[in-house]
């Protein structure tokens, strides 16, 4: 310890003796606490650059929107400046007035003469005589006060004037050659009675008349009475007028020669004919009908006016343009709807690509009249375009309808929910009707996977009633039906269970109604213990339609195509009609047997001729000795 110390206390004084500071140098350290310089403050912070002035706009917020929210005014607009409210500084008074201006004297007045000098009047008397009162006689002085006289005229005194010479009497002019001609006539003429003159007043003596120039003056002629039509082109007064000749001829006046044309008899009307054009007095009521029932009215005018507007011709896509083309020349709501309807069967087609192939897209009437192509939603969009621009009130109803791909419901089977596939048209016609139409059913139908084109024109005539038993509303004010129900879903879909029986086109053409066919159902039974014997029955439309008004001719002969007993007879079976309904009374077991089907055929050729106008007689007689043709109407099937 004691060594270590000495080393380091030697150490220390050699370092002293080595690096000791010179006697006159200042030692380089000091007792005093060292002073601690402060720092600096820091720099103020540079204050926020003014914004360059430029010119407002309506888009650029002004310089002062970064104002406060509290000094901001609508529209982001600057706060005005208010200016000190300064009292309105008075106006400097007028120099004082040291002289006044004196006005300007006015010139000196002329000496008034006293004597009023007064332009006489030639034309008034009361100005002369007012001019020469007596007041104003020798009453004038002059301006120096000495009396000045003028010499005036007389006062007039109409009493002192001399009397006027008096007239000569004139001579009466010579009367014309005209006024005694008149005259010579009237003396030749009947003298006409007067009246008798009254009497003079005996008690009151006659009043002297005053006596004047006047009374002196010769009377004047009056002039003669206008000449009459007879008189113009007589000369002489002894001439007579000549004779009206006779409004018929002499018999003898043919031989003469001066005999009229005879009246033509061909032009005349024949009444005959006339009234045998108008309707019996039985058959108004049969007239009456047939302008409100639909299916047996006659549409071939507005059809035929259909076909004058093809596609390809229409100038443009407008749909007010083929209303005015299509309906202007009806003034019936109906006939007009019955044109568009008829039109869109010519003009477009059903969509069949688009419907198999499931790339159905929404159309417009514009679409569907440049191309020509449209499913259930076009025609009716366009069927309405059409009719609202003409004028109809028409909407389009969507729902469900019982066509293309339609499978009725078989006993037991559940009801399936509502779906809507479908869509048709309802349009007001005659009398404020609605009516339910299916354009698109009505042009044509889907035969596996191509379009058949064929006029249906039931979908536009059929009832109601018989159209809701395919069509079934979204909206229930779409019914229309004529019996006021709404028909419930369930009731719709279990209408046609088991089957209707197939129809075929041409019992629209024989007009024959689809819901007359007896039985009903698509299936008849063979073998049936409780009913052996079964009719087969149908009949027309409506009661007064015929096919020489409404259809194509003379009705068809109907027969009942049967395969006889066990099938293995084949024959066709004629029904019993009246012209209005048709039947027939069979066994059941001569239908045929179970598998085979039996059908409703009209026939439509008999023994080479035309089958229309074919009698049941001539028909009996020659059936099964020569060849015939025919159609089917419809078809059952045996089970």
């Amino acid at each position: 310890m004691a060594e270590g110390s000495i080393k380091a206390r030697i150490a220390a004084l050699n370092i002293e003796q080595i690096h000791g500071p010179s006697p006159a140098s200042r030692p380089g350290y000091s007792y005093d606490q060292a002073i601690v310089k402060k720092k600096p403050p820091p720099p103020p912070p540079p204050g926020r650059p003014s914004a360059p002035a430029r010119q407002q706009t309506v888009n650029i917020p002004p310089v002062q929107s970064n104002a406060p929210t509290s000094a901001r005014h609508q529209g982001n607009q600057p706060a005005p400046v208010v200016q000190p409210k300064r009292s309105p500084a008075l106006p400097p008074r007028p120099p004082p007035r040291t002289t006044s201006k004196v006005p300007p004297s006015l010139p000196p007045r002329q000496p008034t003469d006293p004597i009023i000098r007064r332009r006489e009047s030639n034309e008034s008397i009361a100005t002369v005589s007012s001019n020469i009162s007596s007041l104003s006689l020798g009453s004038a002085l002059s301006n120096n006060g000495e009396q000045r006289f003028q010499i005036r005229a007389p006062p007039f005194d109409p009493t002192k004037l001399p009397p006027l010479p008096t007239r000569a009497k004139e001579e009466p002019k010579e009367e014309s050659s005209i006024r005694k001609m008149m005259a010579s006539k009237r003396e030749v003429r009947t003298p006409v009675a007067l009246p008798p003159t009254l009497p003079s007043r005996s008690t009151a003596p006659a009043r002297p008349q005053p006596k004047t120039p006047d009374n002196d003056r010769p009377k004047r002629n009056l002039p003669p009475p206008p000449k009459s039509a007879l008189e113009w082109g007589l000369n002489k007064a002894t001439e007579t007028p000549p004779p009206i000749p006779s409004s018929r001829p002499s018999p003898n006046a043919a031989a003469e020669g001066g005999a009229p044309p005879p009246v033509p008899l061909g032009s005349r009307p024949n009444l005959d004919a006339i009234m045998s054009s108008k309707p019996k007095p039985g058959d108004l009521g049969q007239v009456s009908a047939q302008n409100t029932c639909l299916v047996c009215r006659d549409f071939s005018a507005p059809d035929h006016h259909a076909t004058q507007f093809p596609r390809h011709t229409v100038p443009s896509a407008d749909a007010g343009w083929l209303a005015q083309q299509l309906c202007g020349p009806f003034s019936s709501p109906t006939d007009k709807a019955r044109a568009i309807f008829s039109w869109l069967h010519h003009n477009v087609e059903y969509d069949t690509y688009s419907f198999f192939s499931g790339n159905i897209s929404p159309s417009t009437p514009e679409r569907t009249i440049t191309t020509g192509l449209a499913v259930c939603e076009g025609y009716a969009g366009l069927f309405a375009a059409v009719a609202l621009k003409a004028g109809l009130e028409c909407v389009v109803v969507s729902g469900h309808g019982k066509g293309y791909g339609h499978s009725p419901l078989r006993p037991g089977d559940p009801v399936p929910a509502f779906n809507c596939g479908h869509a048709w048209n309802a349009v007001r016609i005659d009398n404020g009707e609605w009516k339910l139409i299916d354009a698109c059913w009505g042009a044509g139908n889907v035969c596996g996977d191509k379009y058949n084109k064929h006029f249906t024109a039931s979908q536009f005539t059929m009832s109601n009633s018989e159209f809701g038993t395919s069509h079934y509303p979204e909206d229930n004010r779409y019914f229309f039906r004529n019996d006021g129900r709404i028909l419930p879903w369930e009731e719709y879909m279990m209408d046609d269970m088991g089957e209707r029986l197939q129809i075929y086109s041409d019992a629209d053409t024989e007009g024959i109604g689809r819901l007359t066919f007896k039985p009903a159902m698509k299936h008849i039974k063979v073998d049936d213990g409780s009913n052996p014997n079964i009719r087969i029955q149908f009949s027309v439309m409506c009661p007064h339609w015929t096919g020489e008004r409404n259809g194509k001719g003379k009705a068809y002969i109907m027969v009942l195509s049967v395969g006889g007993r066990d099938g293995r007879n084949p024959q066709k079976i004629p029904f019993n009609t009246d012209g209005k309904v048709w039947w027939l009374d069979i066994e059941r077991r001569e239908l045929g047997c179970m598998g085979q089907k039996i059908n409703v055929c009209c026939v439509t050729e008999f023994d080479g001729r035309n089958g229309r106008g074919l009698t049941m007689s001539a028909y009996k007689q020659r059936v099964g000795r020569c060849g015939m043709k025919w159609a089917y109407v419809s078809a059952w099937d045996l089970v």
